[in-house]
C-alpha cells in the first residue's frame, strides 16, 4: 500500500463516512471487472466516470469517488478502503490478527484468547481469522501487525533444537 492510498484512507475517515457505506463501495468495485477497466480508463472521459459513479455508488461516497477519479488514481482504491478500514480500526482500537492452528479451537476457547489478547493489546477488541496449518504439529500461532506469538509444537521444538546446538533460544 502506497502513501497516497494511505492518505486517501484517511481523508475517507476523517469525512466520517459510514462503515456501512465504505464496504458497499468496495463490494460494487470488487464484483464488476468491466466497471474497473472503464473507471481505470484513459480513453474514458471524466464526465463519463462521473456518470457511472453517480448511477452506481452510494450517495454519500460519490464526492470522494469523482475526486479519486479526477486524480486519475483509481487503480488504487481497494488500497484506500484497507486504508480506512486500518484507520477505523485503530479509532476503534480494534487489533485484527491470525490464529494458525491444527485443531480449530472452539468458540468459548477462542472468545478467552482473544480477552487475554485484548489485555495484552490494551485494545477494545481482537477479532482472529483462522487459518489452518497442518505442519504446527499441535497447538497454534498468532500474528497480529508484528506480534507472533507461538505456542505450537513445531515452534517448541525448534526453541528446543536451538538450545540444544547454541546453548540458547533462537530469538
Amino acid at each position: 500500500m502506497n502513501q497516497t492510498a494511505i492518505n486517501y484512507g484517511k481523508v475517507l475517515f476523517l469525512l466520517g463516512m459510514d462503515r456501512q457505506t465504505v464496504a458497499e463501495a468496495e463490494e460494487i468495485w470488487k464484483q464488476s471487472e468491466p466497471l474497473r477497466e472503464v473507471m481505470e480508463s484513459p480513453v474514458v472521459g471524466a464526465g463519463e466516470k462521473h456518470r457511472l459513479i453517480e448511477r452506481i455508488f452510494p450517495e454519500e461516497i460519490q464526492t470522494f469517488l469523482k475526486v479519486v477519479c479526477d486524480n486519475r488514481e483509481m487503480d488504487i482504491l481497494p488500497d484506500m478502503f484497507q486504508a480506512y478500514e486500518d484507520w477505523y480500526d485503530y479509532s476503534e482500537k480494534i487489533r485484527r490478527g491470525v490464529l494458525y492452528y491444527v485443531e480449530k479451537p472452539g468458540k468459548e476457547q477462542l472468545a478467552r484468547i482473544e480477552k487475554k489478547l485484548c489485555s495484552q493489546l490494551e485494545c477494545s477488541e481482537v477479532e482472529l481469522t483462522l487459518e489452518p496449518l497442518p505442519e504446527l504439529i499441535g497447538g497454534f500461532v498468532i500474528r497480529i501487525g508484528d506480534l507472533e506469538i507461538d505456542r505450537s509444537l513445531r515452534g517448541s521444538i525448534n526453541c528446543m533444537r536451538e538450545k540444544l546446538i547454541t546453548g540458547t533460544p533462537q530469538v
